[in-house]
C-alpha cells in the first residue's frame, strides 16, 4: 500500500511557500490625502493605485463622517482601470471629518477607503482636476433615500468578469488534488 502523506517539515514548506501568492492584492488611495481640505463649489481629484491580479473591475464611491450617521451615495461602478475621477460639491455640509469609502455596495465589501479630510463651506482651489477624467457632482447631506449620485455604464453589458487570483487557481488546484489522492487511498 503506497502512502501519500507528506513529512510534516515538507507541509510546512509547501505552506510557507503558498504565502508570497496572497501578497499580490493592493487598493491605495492616493487623494486625498490626510490634512486635504476642499470646498463647496470646487472640483477636485480622486485619484488611486492597486493591484492588477486582485478580480476588482468596478467598485463604488461613498462620503461618510465620523460625527454624524449616514453616507453620501457618490458614484456606483466606477472601471478601477481609470485610477482617477473628479468631484464637485454642492451644499455638502461642512467638516474636518470627511472619508471616501471604495467598496462593493452591493456585497459590502470595502476595497480602501480616503485618509480624513475637510470640506468647507467655500474656499479658494488649491488643487487642480485631473483632465479628461470623469466629473461627479455630489449635492446635500446624508439620505438614505437618494440615489447614487452618478452611474458608470458597464463595458460589457453588466457581466462582471470573474479574474481569480494565481493564489485562487493554485488553491483549486490543490484541493483538487487532495481529493484524487483521499479517493485513491480509500480504493
Amino acid at each position: 500500500m503506497v502512502s501519500l502523506r507528506l513529512p510534516s517539515c515538507l507541509s510546512a514548506i509547501l505552506s510557507l511557500s503558498l504565502l508570497p501568492l496572497a501578497a499580490h492584492g493592493y487598493f491605495l488611495v492616493t487623494y486625498p490625502t490626510k490634512g486635504t481640505q476642499v470646498s463647496n463649489g470646487q472640483t477636485f481629484p480622486i485619484t488611486w493605485t492597486k493591484g492588477l491580479l486582485d478580480g476588482i473591475d468596478i467598485f463604488d464611491l461613498e462620503l461618510t463622517r465620523m460625527s454624524t450617521d449616514g453616507l453620501i451615495l457618490a458614484a456606483r461602478d466606477i472601471p478601477t482601470s481609470s485610477e482617477g475621477i473628479n468631484i464637485v460639491l454642492n451644499s455638502v455640509p461642512p467638516g474636518d471629518d470627511y472619508f471616501f469609502l471604495f467598496l462593493n455596495s452591493t456585497h459590502g465589501v470595502m476595497y480602501a477607503n480616503s485618509q480624513q479630510f475637510s470640506i468647507n463651506s467655500s474656499g479658494n482651489a488649491t488643487v487642480k482636476p485631473l483632465p479628461s477624467k470623469p466629473t461627479v457632482t455630489v449635492s446635500g447631506g446624508p439620505n438614505p433615500t437618494l440615489p447614487f449620485a452618478t452611474t458608470f455604464a458597464l463595458l460589457n453589458n453588466g457581466v462582471r468578469p470573474w479574474h481569480p487570483s494565481p493564489a485562487t487557481l493554485l488553491s483549486a488546484g490543490l484541493m483538487s488534488f487532495a481529493l484524487l489522492a483521499g479517493a485513491a487511498a480509500v480504493l
